[in-house]
């Protein structure tokens, strides 16, 4: 197993240490430990050259954020080789038989020690589940506050913690460290074993089907549109009327699949779904476009236009329907109307549609 370096605990600062944080501890360190003033102390140089590559790190943005990561997950797989090392390393306890003797309890004292067996019971196994569950739901808490200041690698840390804890904020820390891996730092795989831990423990299907989401969100972040398809086929078949699932798979298959016959199907039954869902209309408009079927796809743009006429891409996908039924004048029209709305592909166009 990979040991990482703890460069927080190097520069003596926390993990939620500000750049200023980390330049003043660097120079503190640096000024004890610097070569010039330790006449060739060997143990004190060694240890100027980690402050120095702690801070080299944590001084940077990019390399902090890898290294963040990089750091949790190490910490992880350490929490979870500790517990099964912790759990093998237990022995069973050794019992021996005496064969008691005859003693008459009375009624009453059996029943006290009925009620008295009963609470010792209570104490080994509800009292852990409540702290437990306290502790989960504390852990969850800190990693929501964490993540809403944009302190993404803490946020990250307690909700690992909650998750371990086995507590009742299972699946939203899941979804939450799912969210911060596959949005902050893009890493689709590590979010997908977030949302996999959680479907182990989900228990209802609104859980299920955010989960499926997410991962459906991420296979599709890593271009396997088919995994992705299948994950959002899976949360339909849960809760059928989702509008954003019928249109992420509509998506995938108008634009990154370039199967536009099955991606109108599939906007037509977001239609169903929702009448009022606007982009449905758009990459509906879009499809019939790349099948060469201006008349229909100028039909749906007008109506997504009507609708929403701020959108810089209808007027972009309108002018360039237009000039495939040859007008020029009218096609060119949308053009300026899109580059006012700041497309640069309009603006590119502008020449060739306007001369």
């Amino acid at each position: 197993m990979e040991i990482y370096q703890d460069y927080y605990h190097i520069l003596e600062v926390n993990y939620n240490a500000t750049p200023e944080d980390v330049k003043l501890a660097y120079r503190q360190l640096a000024k004890k430990y610097h070569p010039d003033v330790n006449n060739g102390d060997r143990d004190k140089e060694e240890m100027f050259k980690l402050v120095s590559e702690a801070y080299d790190v944590l001084s940077d943005i990019d390399k902090k954020a890898s290294y963040d990561l990089s750091l949790l997950l190490g910490l992880y797989e350490e929490e979870k080789s500790y517990s099964s090392r912790r759990a093998s390393a237990r022995s069973q306890p050794q019992y021996s038989y005496r064969r008691p003797a005859s003693v008459t309890y009375s009624r009453k004292t059996y029943v006290g020690m009925t009620a008295l067996v009963l609470v010792v019971i209570a104490s080994i196994f509800v009292v852990p589940l409540m702290l437990a569950r306290y502790s989960s739901e504390y852990h969850y808490d800190k990693g929501l506050s964490y993540y809403q200041d944009g302190q993404y690698y803490a946020a990250l840390n307690s909700l690992e913690r909650s998750i371990l804890d086995f507590g009742s904020k299972n699946v939203e820390a899941c979804l939450l460290a799912g969210t911060i891996l596959m949005e902050e730092y893009g890493q689709y795989d590590y979010a997908i074993e977030y949302t996999d831990r959680g479907l182990e423990v989900a228990s209802s299907d609104g859980e299920k089907v955010q989960l499926l989401y997410m991962k459906g969100r991420c296979l599709k972040g890593s271009a396997d549109y088919h995994g992705a398809i299948q994950q959002f086929k899976q949360a339909l078949a849960l809760w059928p009327d989702y509008d954003s699932l019928h249109f992420a798979i509509a998506n995938i298959y108008a634009f990154d699949l370039d199967q536009y016959n099955t991606a109108i199907a599939s906007f037509e039954q977001l239609h169903k779904v929702n009448k009022s869902f606007a982009e449905a209309t758009y990459g509906t408009a879009y499809c019939y476009y790349k099948l060469h079927q201006y008349d229909s796809a100028l039909r749906y743009v007008n109506s997504y236009i009507e609708g929403r006429s701020i959108d810089a891409n209808a007027y972009l996908l309108r002018a360039k329907v237009k000039e495939k039924q040859g007008y020029a004048q009218a096609a060119c029209e949308d053009i300026k109307k899109a580059s006012r709305l700041h497309s640069g592909e309009a603006e590119n166009l502008a020449e060739s549609y306007c001369m």
